[in-house]
């Protein structure tokens, strides 16, 4: 008996993204990706100012960096899934973007211009998370 060619997840061509929607996504994932980071950075706070712990203060440095990396990935895996397609270029370009917009924001809000290898390591991170985080999307 032959099988039909049933259209499945393995056999099915990817949908192909238009240019302004891929825009427009990479838009939303940043946004998402500050949301939650927003979100992370006021529950620290606040856990920070309701304990007296000395954890807390010790590793804050690496909780944010933590903070950061999940935020781009999650910005970039809801972009990618919304996309269907092109899930490496769209998460990159999240994690580009959203370390753009943080250092911004940082240079706007103290007066100290970050290090060349600072800012090298910020983008490469960056860009490592949004595309892992653009392949993890497409999957989904």
């Amino acid at each position: 008996m032959v099988r039909g060619a049933k259209s499945t997840r393995y056999n099915a061509k990817p949908r192909k993204t238009s240019t302004s929607a891929a825009v427009t996504l990479i838009g939303k994932g940043v946004v998402v990706g500050l949301v939650v980071s927003l979100i992370a950075v006021v529950l620290l706070t606040l856990a920070n100012v309701a304990t007296d712990s000395v954890f807390l203060e010790e590793y804050n440095r690496y909780i944010m960096v933590a903070i950061t990396v999940g935020s781009i990935f999650l910005g970039s895996a809801y972009a990618a899934k919304k996309a269907g397609a092109q899930g490496i270029i769209i998460g990159m370009s999240v994690g580009l973007i959203y370390v753009l917009v943080s250092v911004a924001i940082g240079l706007e809000m103290s007066d100290d211009s970050p290090l060349l290898m600072v800012l090298t390591s910020r983008v490469i991170a960056g860009v490592a998370a949004g595309a892992l985080g653009g392949l993890v999307g497409v999957n989904l």
